[in-house]
């Protein structure tokens, strides 16, 4: 079974060129900046205001990695 092309490479970045590609990657984008923004305000509500990098350490890294592996797959 061949894998479907779901993302183009285009210079250094892969870019989607199906319908599956684009639902990755707002599958992916969507709840991770949801879980950002909601992780920073619990922080600020909570007096941690001084953490604000770990959200992005948290949710941002591991999203990234993972579409980036993904996108590799389907290109």
């Amino acid at each position: 079974m061949d894998r479907e092309i779901w993302f183009e490479k285009v210079l250094w970045s892969y870019m989607p060129c199906h319908w599956k590609g684009w639902a990755v990657l707002f599958a992916f984008i969507f709840p991770t900046v949801i879980a950002i923004i909601v992780t920073q305000k619990a922080l600020v509500a909570s007096g941690h205001s001084d953490v604000d990098w770990l959200p992005w350490l948290i949710f941002f890294l591991p999203a990234l990695v993972s579409l980036m592996a993904i996108t590799k797959r389907h290109s």
